[in-house]
């Protein structure tokens, strides 16, 4: 069976279809499958032999309706040759070409694209879950139109959570056509760094957007006493509000407490979880992050709101530390500070938050375990198919 990936963002930039897809794609060329990759990229000067598919790139930063033609074409293009759609971004591009095509498709859900573009362009402030039963202006209204109208036409939507499912729903799509599969990760040996007072290292990963919340991060720095603990933030990834959050580091003149290391690859990023002690996470909304699997898997502290399918790992406190957003939008940078605080003189009971969250993940995040749920959805899909 021949497989053609669809994705908005594919390795090196930084997020969860990004890593997810290069991940599930190994997966199922070790299972005989066929894979091509069609997905956006900065540049088109990348070194792709690294990868065991083939990677068509379509330059990110060009003229949209330039951009929407070429995606088409290439999804006709090369999904003739393939057996199925694997929509793991850019759904109208590929309901458009699918029409022409007229493949099995599969999409996996990971949050609503509509709702993180009115965050992001300012066109709404609203909460995650309150965007969803809300009336906005016609830009918004058309896109909420298309990400419904589009996962309708699929075959099959995979959600990453129940809480995502049941959103996915409320689009118009029948419960019977959404399939959860928890997003997974390696599951490592426990790394033994003790956590030292004196040296304390925060790292936060994703993509620099509105939405992260990162600012909020930063500015609960100024609430941490320095003068017993030399503390850093590592804020790991890239995206538009970067620089406004160089402008807030040296404003708060947190320069040698704040460090961008900009995106990383796997290695230098595993190297970062390794060093450190507490992630962060402030996000206003996540379908089901796999930083924080991948944070929980290296053992860390975890700092999070509880929102999306992120609860569905902390379960209200017990895996993780959880801190609440003020309007469903921001955490208080105050209970990110106590937060952090509270960890570092109480190690026993993080501890113990550490172990139960290192169980959950073993029982019910674990990438190879998960990996074999997408093969077998896949399998199913083969055999009526025939």
């Amino acid at each position: 069976m021949k497989i053609l990936i669809i994705v908005g963002i594919f390795p090196p930039d930084i997020g969860g279809p990004a890593t997810f897809v290069p991940l599930i794609a190994k997966e199922l060329i070790n299972n005989n499958y066929s894979v091509e990759v069609i997905c956006l990229s900065d540049t088109l000067d990348h070194d792709d032999k690294i990868f065991e598919f083939k990677i068509h790139r379509i330059k990110r930063r060009q003229n949209l309706i330039l951009r929407w033609i070429e995606t088409i074409y290439k999804i006709i293009k090369h999904g003739r040759e393939n057996d199925l759609l694997f929509v793991n971004g850019l759904p109208m591009e590929s309901y458009i070409a699918n029409l022409i095509i007229r493949k099995k498709s599969l999409r996996k859900v990971v949050g609503d694209w509509a709702w993180e573009r009115g965050r992001n362009l300012n066109l709404t402030t609203d909460a995650f879950d309150e965007f969803q039963n809300k009336s906005h202006n016609l830009h918004l209204e058309i896109a909420k139109f298309s990400r419904g109208w589009t996962a309708k036409k699929v075959d099959l939507v995979i959600t990453p959570s129940k809480h995502l499912k049941s959103v996915v729903n409320n689009w118009g799509v029948k419960k019977e056509k959404i399939k959860v599969i928890y997003n997974g990760t390696k599951i490592i040996p426990i790394n033994s760094r003790s956590l030292d007072v004196k040296d304390i290292k925060l790292i936060t990963v994703g993509r620099l957007a509105p939405f992260k919340n990162i600012d909020r991060i930063i500015m609960s720095l100024k609430q941490i006493d320095f003068e017993d603990n030399n503390i850093k933030l590592f804020i790991v990834g890239d995206g538009p509000e970067r620089q406004n959050l160089e402008i807030l580091v040296k404003k708060l003149k947190l320069e040698n407490h704040v460090v961008f290391t900009g995106q990383l690859v796997e290695d230098e990023l595993n190297k970062h979880y390794k060093d450190s002690d507490i992630y962060i996470q402030a996000s206003g909304y996540e379908g089901l992050p796999h930083t924080l699997l991948e944070a929980i898997s290296h053992n860390l502290s975890i700092i999070s709101t509880p929102i999306g399918g992120t609860n569905e790992i902390l379960e209200n406190n017990t895996n993780g530390w959880t801190i609440e957003l003020i309007g469903g939008k921001y955490p208080s940078e105050k209970e990110i500070a106590e937060k952090v605080n509270y960890i570092l003189n109480n190690k026993q009971e993080d501890e113990i938050k550490k172990i139960r969250a290192r169980e959950l993940l073993i029982e019910n995040f674990d990438k190879n375990i998960n990996f074999e749920k997408y093969i077998d959805t896949i399998e199913s899909f083969n055999k009526n198919a025939k």
